[in-house]
């Protein structure tokens, strides 16, 4: 994957189910091929319960699977992730 993609997925993860218009105001790009190419790849799932603003994304049960996880529930805390010693170090080389 591309760190956008990685991004991307990451978001989906933490905020979804979350609408295309929602991603692109986080992330501030337009995420149309992103979102396509992580539904071609089996990463994100989609769902139509919001007809006026458009799909939903989510992660798949597939790459929660990938993860070791069921839910995104079992995912990391984002506040104790972020603050992870090689994330700093990688920040800090960047």
């Amino acid at each position: 994957l591309t760190k956008a993609q990685l991004e991307t997925l990451t978001v989906v993860a933490y905020r979804g189910p979350i609408t295309r218009p929602e991603l692109e105001e986080i992330r501030g790009v337009n995420c149309s091929v992103i979102l396509r190419n992580l539904l071609v790849r089996g990463f994100i799932s989609q769902s139509d319960s919001r007809d006026i603003i458009g799909p939903e994304y989510q992660p798949s049960t597939d790459a929660l699977a990938h993860l070791g996880i069921s839910s995104t529930e079992q995912l990391p805390s984002f506040a104790e992730l972020s603050k992870h010693e090689h994330i700093e170090k990688i920040l800090e080389e960047s």
